[in-house]
């Protein structure tokens, strides 16, 4: 993981649930029994393992699963391997294997061949080991293999803290009353690749502009605006105090090679359009 980062958030964010964490779980994140939330085995101690670090923290599914050590490890080096090997994991738990089966099974060179095969867009189909009683929903066939995930905000599955509700949101549109070049902005910004986007894209695909700057003054007012409008939800703050008024629409990031990038929330996504591309 780059810098320990996973899902979008930084080492520092994944340890602040720390201390609920104690208190939640006195016996420690290694304290589980089976079965694995991931391939079923029964019979495996279980870690505790997280796809979601943002407030208020359940360490309960969706946000956290118990792990085989098998499995919490191969999820963790997805990234860091061909994605055969992820593609060729995941068929194995579709046969009814477990995760410390995956090696015991297949030999290094049974396991290249297999991955080999994939890579050419073949098929591959592994014998049934035992029958796969599935509880809940097979959360780790939707896992992404794109490593910008580990640092990217589009990545988490919710906004590090709670945001209005979509109610909230739609009650405070009708007040301020966007015009018609607002409305355009959310709209492009909720069909953006991840719903993540710079102020120079909003500029050039919502107001046909090649200047950044008028989407950031447009979309900053609208943003101060939406704030007065929901009077009980307090915007993220700068270090010197001042209000970030952008955080009531969307989350900040950096990426790699490109301009400063905002994801919008998933509450305004779904009021304005579905994302498109491989948001998790």
């Amino acid at each position: 993981m780059a810098d320990g980062s996973y899902n979008g958030y930084s080492w520092k964010q994944r340890e602040k649930p720390s201390p609920a964490l104690k208190l939640a779980l006195p016996n420690g994140y290694r304290s589980g029994q089976g079965p694995c939330d991931l391939c079923g085995d029964p019979e495996r101690q279980t870690e505790l393992h997280s796809e979601d670090y943002s407030e208020p923290y359940t360490f309960k599914p969706p946000q956290s699963y118990w792990l085989c050590k098998s499995c919490h490890s191969r999820l963790h080096k997805r990234f860091n391997q061909p994605k055969e090997s992820w593609v060729l994991f995941l068929i194995h738990l579709r046969v009814g294997g477990y995760g410390v089966e995956f090696s015991e099974l297949y030999s290094v060179g049974k396991r290249k061949a297999w991955q080999a095969e994939l890579a050419a867009g073949k098929d591959v189909a592994l014998p049934s080991i035992r029958e796969r009683k599935l509880v809940g929903d097979p959360w780790w066939e939707q896992l992404t293999l794109d490593p910008e995930s580990l640092v990217a905000a589009w990545a988490r599955p919710r906004p590090l803290r709670p945001r209005p509700v979509i109610d909230a949101y739609r009650e405070a549109l009708a007040q301020i009353k966007p015009s018609e070049k607002e409305l355009a902005l959310f709209r492009c910004h909720a069909t953006s690749p991840n719903r993540s986007a710079s102020m120079r894209y909003l500029a050039e695909h919502a107001l046909n502009s090649n200047n950044p700057s008028t989407a950031n003054l447009a979309y900053g007012s609208l943003a101060h605006r939406l704030c007065s409008a929901l009077p009980q939800w307090q915007p993220d703050t700068r270090k010197d105090g001042s209000s970030i008024w952008m955080s009531v629409v969307a989350e900040g990031w950096e990426p790699e090679g490109r301009e400063f990038e905002w994801v919008l929330v998933p509450q305004l996504r779904e009021l304005f359009g579905k994302t498109i591309s491989n948001e998790p």
